[in-house]
């Protein structure tokens, strides 16, 4: 099970443990001082963070969580599933994934679940928890913790919790370091906040299905390692399961004109009108050799009503994409060593993921 690399690659707590404050640093907070809520209380080698688990707005995958770490789900009956067990993979700035009963990588509790999306949780800072996947809808055990903003990850992987006591231990965990996961239910609420199978299961009852991937690497101008198409795809159609838009991206190497379609303007319309979101989506076409852009944006989603101002719209989009693509572009350059220089297939995958981050920025829920 592997998390997205976008840039280069149950115990109710009793008693007043102490633990490191991440606002201040030197100052403590004992369990007892919580506000009332769902939290994990995470113990590493390096020292304990507590992570606040957002049940209200993910809550199949908060379930889930501590279903796991209280024995209520898996395999094992009555036995906390995640104590023992490492943190198998550390990315420093990036992330710290662990929950593998394996230790590799590729364990599983003994079955996956949906994924679950708000607009609400982002990943946007250091401390953001969320699930490890191998695609849409198959979370298990494997979970992350965000050692630095990380928002290309929005709409790919399940958010469900967030650290507030502790960020400072976050980057010193290593790969190999055992955890032990204790659940913290203060207040009445989260006291009765049940996560037994019967929950789980009505829970993952009233997820969405997924739909058909909405990203296509027509002429694979993209990386195939990682397969970067995969990823594109999962992040679109997760983005329409869980807000309702609709965004189409076709990457190709060139435009070749046709007698239907003699300009690439042309393209595009009648690409959005086959995928029938020509009223009710964004359609966008990327032509490789050009770096050129094709967007149409549905009647229904336009926020101008005039062609001129509606032209200006699409090119501040163009815009700040193409600027975030460059930027991106000369860190990747000069990170990559002699022997590995960047290819232009890389090249072409930042200009498309910067612009994909660009639609869901602009057209996402506010």
């Amino acid at each position: 099970m592997f998390l997205s690399l976008l840039l280069f690659t149950g115990i109710l707590g009793v008693g007043p443990t102490t633990v490191a404050s991440a606002d201040s640093g030197s100052s403590s907070v004992s369990e007892s001082a919580l506000p009332d809520g769902l939290y994990a209380k995470i113990t590493t080698p390096h020292g304990v963070f507590i992570a606040r688990l957002f049940n209200h707005d993910a809550p199949l995958t908060v379930t889930n969580f501590v279903g796991l770490a209280e024995g209520t789900l898996g395999t094992e009956s009555g036995k906390p599933f995640y104590n023992g067990l490492t943190f198998h993979r550390v990315v420093p700035g990036f992330v710290i994934q662990g929950g593998d009963p394996l230790g590799t990588g590729e364990g599983d509790p003994g079955y996956e679940f949906p994924d679950e999306f708000s607009p609400k949780l982002r990943h946007d800072s250091i401390g953001v928890v969320s699930m490890a996947n191998s695609g849409p809808d198959t979370n298990g055990c494997q979970f992350f913790i965000t050692l630095d903003a990380q928002n290309q990850l929005n709409y790919l992987h399940s958010v469900f919790g967030k650290v507030v006591f502790g960020l400072d231990v976050l980057p010193q965990v290593r790969a190999g370091d055992k955890m032990d996961v204790k659940i913290l239910r203060i207040g009445s609420e989260a006291g009765a906040f049940k996560a037994d199978k019967a929950a789980f299961e009505k829970l993952i009852a009233k997820v969405p299905p997924a739909t058909f991937p909405h990203f296509s690497d027509e002429d694979q101008i993209l990386p195939l390692k990682p397969p970067r198409e995969k990823g594109f795809n999962n992040k679109l159609f997760n983005f329409e399961r869980f807000t309702g838009v609709k965004i189409y991206v076709r990457a190709f190497a060139t435009f070749h004109a046709t007698a239907l379609t003699p300009t690439s303007s042309e393209a595009v319309r009648v690409i959005a009108q086959q995928l029938g979101v020509n009223q009710t989506g964004i359609t966008a076409l990327y032509f490789g050799d050009t770096q050129h852009w094709e967007i149409l944006v549905g009647d229904q989603l336009k926020k101008s009503g005039d062609a001129d101002g509606l032209q200006a719209w699409k090119q501040s989009i163009e815009s700040r994409a193409a600027e975030a693509g460059v930027k991106m572009i000369a860190v990747a350059e000069k990170n990559a060593s002699k022997d590995e220089p960047l290819t232009e297939a890389q090249r072409h995958y930042f200009r498309v993921a910067m612009m994909l981050e660009e639609l869901v920025e602009t057209f996402g829920p506010k």
